[in-house]
């Protein structure tokens, strides 16, 4: 790595799943097979969990690119209007439907308890999917429970209290691994839009213009690598994080779907989000676009 610019990115791990799941290591991998290297990079990924404590490193120019969950980044960006989005590696990944043993299929849910993290129930067209795949009518014929976060929502179906659960791919792995099934014929309805973005501050961006935009340039290469090279993906999942060989087949199929190439933001995707945390902001989605993410890395 010597004489070339270095960038650190900071990403956590998904809570719930004892340290194994990241939303998106194409990065890790991109290291492994010298894509940034041959860009003209160096790049470290540095494990650091909580989203506060990455936003502290970055701000204070400890580390240079933030993986973040795009609600988060937009709520900070609202509070304090110093990030910016350079790109975004996954605009949409479908919540899964998962359940207890012995329920197949939606309609079996009649009578029974669906835990799903509150803000994305209240943002998802989620009766409609209960009536259109069941015959179900929400809070009738299934009790809604909300939950805080995700991993609320994964615990109350762990603890009996919930029967389904409407989970992130990655949280839904982690239950289907003890003992819950997915529910298959479920549609792809309930989502969270911008669930992962690529993140830095206004300063950074500024000085590091040309090297951040190699860097999304180096991660697009990174996600065609992945999808040519399934072995390898699974084998640094298996290494990395200690998945087993089923596990990381499952995660393989399910992240790759998920991938945005190239890795930029999807309007329609902030218009879902922005529609959801602030409707009524002045401007709307194209304005606030205008103020947060930067040049080249919006589409559509």
């Amino acid at each position: 790595m010597a004489g070339l610019p270095h960038l650190e990115v900071l990403y956590g791990k998904m809570e719930g799943t004892d340290g194994r799941f990241t939303r998106d290591p194409t990065g890790l991998l991109a290291i492994d097979a010298g894509i940034f290297h041959r860009r003209g990079l160096g790049v470290t990924y540095r494990y650091l969990q909580g989203t506060e404590e990455r936003y502290r490193e970055i701000e204070r120019g400890a580390a240079n690119i933030s993986l973040v969950v795009g609600r988060t980044s937009l709520r900070h960006f609202l509070a304090t209007g110093k990030s910016r989005l350079i790109g975004c590696s996954m605009n949409s990944c479908p919540y899964r439907l998962v359940a207890k043993p012995g329920i197949q299929a939606a309609r079996e849910l009649r009578g029974k308890s669906l835990a799903c993290r509150e803000n994305i129930a209240r943002s998802s067209p989620l009766a409609e999917a209960l009536h259109e795949k069941g015959g179900l009518e929400l809070n009738q014929d299934v009790d809604l429970k909300l939950a805080p976060t995700d991993k609320d929502a994964l615990d109350l179906l762990y603890n009996g209290r919930a029967q389904a659960a409407l989970l992130t791919q990655i949280h839904g792995l982690a239950a289907e691994e003890k003992g819950f099934c997915r529910i298959s014929d479920w549609p792809p309805v309930v989502d969270d839009p911008l669930p992962l973005v690529l993140e830095t501050t206004e300063e950074q961006f500024r000085e590091k213009r040309q090297d951040l935009a190699a860097f999304v340039e180096a991660y697009r290469e990174g996600i065609v690598y992945l999808k040519g090279h399934r072995s390898e993906t699974i084998g640094m999942l298996r290494g990395t994080f200690d998945q087993s060989e089923l596990v990381a087949e499952k995660f393989y199929e399910d992240w790759v779907s998920c991938l945005s190439d190239p890795p930029k933001v999807d309007m329609r995707q902030l218009a879902k989000l922005v529609a959801a945390e602030v409707p009524n902001r002045l401007g709307g989605a194209k304005q606030l676009a205008s103020e947060w993410i930067v040049p080249g890395a919006l589409k559509g």
